[in-house]
């Protein structure tokens, strides 16, 4: 079960006899007061979007909340004067229609994206600390280019209790809500819930929370920067793993045989989340501390998980509950549990997400 955001408010759009470029460059600038970047609408609607973005920066700039503005600023890249054009009146209509009725997002403080974290959290490391990001990123690396299941979750344990490591050399003595930020993870279908409840389950492992917005396929990661930036960048690893596997396991070609495709691969997909969930957490849980590390630093992190819990419930109050009731396919099932034991993932933990 994942949780999941109310809907926000719509747009009011014209009629609809009007010409369509006019109404579709206005869009952008309600849809960034609804909490919209570019990234985020160009992920909505298409890269036929891009010109509007650019016409309606400067308004954006002006209009929406503070992390909004500056995530436009970042985000709308300089465009040529071919990029400038119009598209075409069908293209437009598909950007209409995409951006109808958006939900409204969370436009709190923490909002920013993965680049910018990338440099803020980069900033002040010590080159020991630099050179462990390294070996975490080359970890997980070596993980995808493996297609030997203990290869595989040898090297995404040892990532993940290498991050555990990490987090208790590197901890700082305070975290409150006030060191949080939210980014955006952009789904790509099919399977979109289905990659949630994976990156739910690796966001719960790594002391952050995640939010879905179905209808968009967007979610929000909330936590301490440095854990946010390591949730979703193990999340892309393993969903580009669960992707291969998916398709490749024992079972998948049988599967296919007898036209049992889609719930074989419903029940992989869940398998693989709730046993990624599982492994991740032990593997934490197997990192070596010492005394004086869980006198002191464990207290720190746990405080930073509740940072994130609190963080989390102020940005998004209101949630439902989204269920994943499927025709169990017992060698979906199989195949799912070794896969995530070739890759490895996060705890047994409820995912949360936006309707």
């Amino acid at each position: 079960q994942l949780t999941v955001a109310p809907d926000g408010f719509g747009i009011d759009l014209p009629g609809a006899s009007l010409p369509l470029a006019p109404l579709v460059r206005s869009l952008p600038h309600p849809a960034a007061r609804l909490g919209w970047t570019p990234d985020d609408l160009r992920h909505i609607a298409g890269p036929h979007i891009i010109p509007y973005l650019h016409a309606a920066r400067l308004m954006v700039s002006a209009a929406a909340e503070a992390p909004v503005a500056a995530a436009w600023q970042r985000q709308c890249p300089a465009l040529s004067r071919r990029g400038r054009q119009l598209p075409s009146p069908e293209d437009s209509a598909h950007v209409l229609s995409r951006l109808n009725g958006l939900p409204r997002a969370s436009c709190a403080t923490s909002l920013t994206d993965l680049s910018a974290l990338r440099g803020r959290t980069a900033d002040g490391l010590s080159d020991e600390q630099h050179r462990a990001r390294q070996r975490i990123t080359g970890l997980l690396k070596k993980a995808e280019s493996t297609t030997f299941e203990a290869e595989a979750e040898t090297l995404i344990a040892k990532a993940q209790q290498l991050r555990q490591r990490y987090r208790i050399e590197s901890v700082q003595e305070e975290a409150t809500p006030g060191n949080t930020v939210a980014v955006r993870v952009h789904l790509e279908a099919p399977w979109v819930r289905h990659q949630y409840l994976l990156l739910g389950h690796v966001a719960g492992a790594n002391s952050t929370r995640a939010l879905l917005y179905p209808d968009v396929s967007i979610a929000t990661v909330v936590g301490h920067p440095d854990d946010v930036l390591h949730a979703i960048d193990l999340f892309h690893s393993l969903n580009r793993q669960r992707a291969y596997f998916m398709h490749h396991s024992p079972g998948a070609v049988t599967a296919r045989a007898h036209g049992e495709t889609k719930a074989y691969r419903r029940s992989f997909l869940i398998a693989y989340a709730r046993r990624i969930g599982t492994l991740l957490a032990e593997a934490t849980e197997e990192t070596v501390v010492t005394e004086d590390e869980r006198g002191a630093a464990l207290p720190v992190l746990a405080r930073r998980e509740v940072a994130a819990e609190e963080a989390f419930t102020a940005l998004f109050p209101h949630t439902s509950s989204m269920s994943f009731r499927h025709s169990y396919h017992a060698g979906g099932a199989v195949d799912g549990i070794a896969a995530a034991e070739r890759s490895h993932l996060g705890p047994d933990m409820t995912a949360v997400g936006s309707a």
